[in-house]
């Protein structure tokens, strides 16, 4: 009779300890899944408008890391996604909650080399061709013999980042209202490249290809 009590505590016991680990993974997990949605939503506001397999590649995560992040925050209502339609393909990107108007671009100002006379009060904006802008925080002869036009405009900083606004001109001379854009640096220079329609709104995720988000 003692022999069984003992059995049967010892079984108590043991279910205990086997609840209790799953209960402190699932924490661990939560955790580790709340870290990586903050990571991955600062990423989406200081380059929105990526791919899912973008982001990963960006963040050197697996797909199931980036997939789980997006759905999470995306139940939370902390970013939104779009569909972007080039050459006959659609492409799931990814924007913060909060969209910044069209021609206002924001740079962590710790990617580029800031400091007078680069980047200081002004910004001299390029219409390089029919798809791509270049802005430089000085002249650039070699911009302005290939570019349509140019204008100068004023920087301005806010929260670490340099915001800039693009001049009306260029928002209607690249329908930047409809199309999608990739902001990147190149060498201590801005490059904007216009590409794509943007034709709606996507609610959630499907389970997107590597080869699918691959952004050309």
């Amino acid at each position: 009779m003692e022999y069984s009590k003992n059995l049967n505590n010892t079984r108590i016991i043991f279910i205990v300890v086997i609840v209790v680990c799953e209960k402190m993974k699932k924490i661990k997990r939560n955790v580790r899944g709340k870290e990586s949605d903050e990571i991955l939503l600062e990423t989406i506001k200081n380059f929105p408008g990526l791919s899912q397999y973008e982001l990963g590649k960006k963040l050197k995560w697996n797909s199931g890391r980036v997939d789980g992040s997006i759905r999470r925050l995306l139940n939370e209502g902390r970013i939104l996604m779009r569909v972007l339609e080039r050459n006959g393909r659609r492409v799931n990107l990814v924007y913060p909650k909060e969209l910044k108007p069209v021609n206002v671009i924001e740079i962590p100002t710790q990617l580029l080399k800031t400091g007078n006379p680069l980047w200081d009060k002004y910004a001299f904006v390029y219409a390089l061709d029919s798809s791509t802008i270049g802005i430089s925080g000085r002249k650039m002869p070699e911009w302005e013999e290939i570019s349509c036009f140019l204008e100068k405009i004023p920087i301005q900083t806010a929260e670490g980042k340099m915001v800039l606004k693009i001049p009306e001109k260029f928002r209607r001379f690249y329908n930047m209202e409809r199309k999608h854009r990739v902001v990147s640096i190149n060498g201590n220079n801005i490059l904007i490249t216009i590409s794509g329609n943007i034709i709606g709104a996507k609610r959630y995720p499907s389970n997107i290809s590597k080869t699918g988000n691959t952004m050309n």
